[in-house]
């Protein structure tokens, strides 16, 4: 059974898991929690960069940055994929927190001045079981028209 998120700023709708838990909403990002726990959680962030900007270098700033926060980050994969219709990049990177692995799998889109990402995280143990729901939650997030 899935449900339909729909950002109410960002115009821009995501399929995920039902039921999942909204963590936190706003105007550039909103974190949803796809079990009781917390964990695994889809995020999606909007940010304004330069018109200009590629998939590539908003992948490469992303994984910069998380390099920087994260202990033991690295990066497992990396590929170009479609994310809203457009061709972005996929990585999957591995790091530690709290003492536990932990996988990350995000698509990056850019395009007319505005960066998208989709963010799935879990603990590495449990990425077999959650992979194909990040990666449905990929094809099937979209923009919604403003009203």
């Amino acid at each position: 059974m899935t449900e339909r998120y729909v950002h109410p700023h960002a115009e821009l709708s995501l399929t995920v898991p039902a039921p999942f838990v909204l963590l936190e909403e706003e105007v550039d990002r909103a974190v949803l929690a796809l079990d009781a726990t917390g964990n695994p959680t889809l995020i999606v962030t909007i940010e304004e960069v330069f018109p200009d900007t590629t998939a590539d270098e908003l992948a490469d700033g992303g994984l910069g940055a998380l390099a920087g926060e994260l202990a033991a980050f690295h990066v497992l994969d990396r590929a170009h994929a479609g994310l809203d219709g457009q061709m972005g990049v996929r990585t999957l990177s591995h790091h530690v927190a709290d003492g536990r692995g932990m996988t990350l799998e995000q698509w990056r889109v850019a395009a007319d001045g505005q960066g998208l990402t989709l963010s799935g995280s879990c603990q590495t143990l449990d990425y077999p079981i959650v992979a194909d729901l990040f990666s449905a939650a990929a094809e099937r997030l979209a923009r919604e028209p403003s009203s």
